[in-house]
């Protein structure tokens, strides 16, 4: 591994990424190519072709320290959108950081579900249990016309970041942010919901183990798992929020690749009908909706 810059020599834009992606590769960073673009055009505030057009630019000494730092950061194992502060996500940029979990493509599948039912029928009061960084609720507030959605979370510091994110894409006017442990302080009028959705943390004690370290070291655990099976969001969600769907209201779920015949089963026990699976673009059962 070549060492790191120092403040005595001149290098070009694309020695120092080479440096940068070198020493991501001596980590085992299997993204290293990738990563060491991205953090040099987050720094510069550029796009990749920049990269190329500017190759051999020398970078100030100044600059070369700060991508150094960077690239330390994501060689501990910080995941790049916690340096970054940003992720993509249904075509919208979110801001990300520690206090939230970092949005998935997995969960596109979901938001392009309720988009789909949508298009079909009327839509207009959603409610979201467990937002997070607002990717879900934000997107749809994004994607549905005049949908008024109250984005729910327990965590104060999530909501912070539901509400920057909302602000960011002009629809704070549709979302609206609640406190709460689940359904408890939700205060709507009874019947007054046309859908719930979650994405819960469904991730079991014993496989939470099993995740990657970069994931159980820096992504919130209680947005990641119940610590028990896997499945108790669930249960109290399809529980709770009888008293607030309208009738034929529909619930939502992401869920993980192994759940979907148990959440059916606890909607279907909940009195639940019209209950389907949906699976994503790896063909793996991610989204389990029903209605009242």
């Amino acid at each position: 591994m070549n060492r790191v810059p120092t403040s005595n020599e001149d290098l070009t834009l694309h020695e120092v990424l080479r440096r940068g992606e070198e020493i991501l590769k001596a980590y085992q960073k299997l993204d290293a190519a990738i990563d060491a673009k991205l953090l040099m055009c987050y720094l510069l505030n550029c796009k990749s072709i920049s990269l190329v057009l500017n190759r051999d630019e020398i970078i100030s000494r100044q600059l070369q320290e700060s991508y150094m730092y960077l690239i330390a950061k994501r060689s501990k194992g910080i995941p790049l959108q916690y340096i970054t502060k940003s992720q993509e996500f249904m075509g919208l940029d979110f801001y990300v950081d520690e206090r939230v979990l970092i949005p998935r493509q997995d969960t596109e599948t979901l938001v392009e579900t309720i988009i789909d039912m949508s298009k079909k029928e009327t839509i207009n009061n959603i409610v979201e249990v467990g937002c997070g960084s607002g990717c879900i609720s934000i997107a749809l507030a994004h994607f549905i016309p005049d949908v008024k959605i109250t984005a729910i979370d327990i965590s104060q510091d999530a909501l912070e970041v539901t509400l920057k994110n909302a602000v960011m894409h002009n629809v704070s006017s549709q979302v609206t942010c609640k406190k709460s442990d689940l359904l408890n302080a939700f205060d709507a009028d009874s019947e007054s919901v046309d859908l719930v959705v979650s994405n819960p943390p469904y991730i079991s004690k014993y496989e939470y183990h099993t995740l990657m370290k970069e994931i159980r070291d820096y992504e919130p655990k209680i947005a990641l798992t119940d610590e028990l099976d896997g499945l108790t969001f669930y249960r109290k969600i399809s529980k709770d929020a009888k008293a607030f769907l309208r009738p034929s209201g529909i619930i939502a779920y992401e869920v993980g690749y192994n759940q979907s015949e148990a959440v059916g089963n606890i909607l279907a026990d909940e009195g639940f009908s019209d209950i389907k699976v949906i699976a994503d673009l790896a063909q793996k059962d991610r989204v389990v909706t029903a209605r009242r």
